[in-house]
């Protein structure tokens, strides 16, 4: 008997295809002469009329490609109008490209119709895909939410009741956090009301955006989540590896998508960008044409967060002298997050080995001075495992927590580049 990877290849019969489309019309309550099915010349089409082409649409199109097709690009992406082109297997081949299938969704010109054609029959994976749009187009909007929609555009979606790990943070960073921006998203009406009686005009006088700069280790997208769980807002992390497509215009159709997706949700959230700047690299430097678009809309989009009361954009850098000045302009608010002082770091060592006295933790913070937040963490835990496997080992559970000495040992280890372990 063939297995489902055996047979998801083989070239469907237009019966077997007719037949899927008739149990997908009949769950959905849609008449099945309503799809218009050709297949001459061994050019398969599908069309049919939708009652309306709209922006969320277009984008759960997009997310049902992203879960049927393994190589695919957007091909055109506009107000009411998308298209979506299937590629090779080797993505740099372009041998017989024309033949793969295409999905057609327009609005333009008074049409409202779903295409969907392909050179030569389909396949198993293919007629899953023509499947799910077809429910998805012509039958009732299901309940999905936007953030699922996020989450499935590759977002990591983070929720105020989502459990996270304590937080090693020092006291002088987390209450320029909470003075700058946790307690603006948690009071907007005190901030709103001081600004209606001291301006001409009303404003917002809380942040928009905010801007977490430091060296790569210093806790910057911890603390957006840290943020997004005391403010009782979802946080949603775009990684920088969703946006970025070797593909000529990709990565700006996915960031716009993004957004536009973001700014239809009635929860307020925080919309978090990761080493934003690869997104959005300095002018003065040699641009190809594709990042200055990509620059170009994600300044736009944050320009149109301005009249989302909802939405905060938090955007996280290691090198904030490589942004372009327009893009810095647009975050009110910039937290530095430098490597920790001498104080930070007892301050750490309290939250990593509280074991150890006080004049230990000294000690160790002045060996541990010009490590970044990551870094101290690493060196704490290298240390835990060092005892652990002693104690494996020779049978024994004398000692139960690291001494100085284990910390000093792996400190030094840590800084050889040797392992711990």
């Amino acid at each position: 008997m063939a297995t489902p990877r055996e047979t998801a290849g083989v070239p469907l019969q237009l019966s077997e295809i007719r037949a899927e489309l008739d149990r997908t019309a009949a769950e959905i309550g849609v008449d099945s002469q309503k799809l218009q099915l050709t297949f001459e010349r061994s050019d398969f089409n599908l069309r049919c009329e939708v009652e309306e082409v709209s922006d969320s649409l277009l984008i759960d199109t997009i997310a049902i490609a992203k879960r049927h097709l393994e190589n695919w690009r957007i091909h055109t992406f506009e107000k009411s109008f998308l298209s979506i082109q299937a590629l090779n297997d080797n993505l740099f081949a372009t041998e017989g490209l024309l033949e793969k299938i295409k999905i057609r969704i327009s609005g333009l010109y008074g049409e409202k119709t779903l295409e969907i054609t392909k050179k030569g029959a389909l396949v198993h994976a293919e007629l899953s895909l023509m499947s799910a749009l077809l429910r998805r187009a012509l039958g009732r909007v299901s309940g999905k939410d936007v953030l699922s929609q996020l989450a499935e555009m590759g977002c990591h979606i983070y929720r105020p009741q989502d459990k996270i790990g304590g937080i090693a943070a020092f006291s002088r960073l987390t209450a320029k956090l909470r003075e700058t921006v946790i307690l603006p998203l948690k009071n907007p009406e005190v901030y709103d009301k001081i600004a209606r009686e001291t301006r001409s005009e009303f404003s917002l006088n809380r942040p928009r955006a905010v801007l977490f700069t430091g060296p790569p280790g210093t806790g910057k997208t911890t603390m957006a989540r840290h943020v997004g769980k005391e403010a009782g807002l979802v946080v949603v992390h775009v990684p920088l590896e969703n946006i970025l497509s070797a593909y000529y215009g990709e990565s700006t159709k996915r960031l716009a998508v993004i957004f536009d997706a973001a700014t239809t949700t009635r929860e307020p959230l925080i919309l978090f960008l990761d080493e934003i700047d690869a997104l959005a690299p300095s002018r003065n430097e040699k641009l190809f044409e594709a990042s200055r678009r990509l620059l170009s809309v994600l300044l736009r989009k944050i320009d149109g967060l301005e009249t989302q009361n909802n939405i905060i954009t938090v955007g996280a850098t290691n090198r904030p002298q490589d942004l372009d000045s327009a893009l810095l302009s647009r975050f009110d608010t910039i937290l530095e997050f430098n490597e920790p002082q001498q104080e930070d770091i007892q301050e750490l060592i309290r939250f990593y080995a509280k074991q150890l006295s006080a004049g230990d933790n000294e000690k160790l913070a002045q060996q541990l001075s010009g490590l970044s937040v990551r870094a101290i963490r690493d060196v704490c835990l290298r240390a835990e495992r060092q005892l652990a496997r002693e104690q494996i080992e020779k049978s024994t559970t004398a000692v139960a927590a690291p001494t100085l000495e284990y910390y000093v040992r792996t400190l030094a280890e840590y800084r050889l580049g040797r392992p711990a372990d």
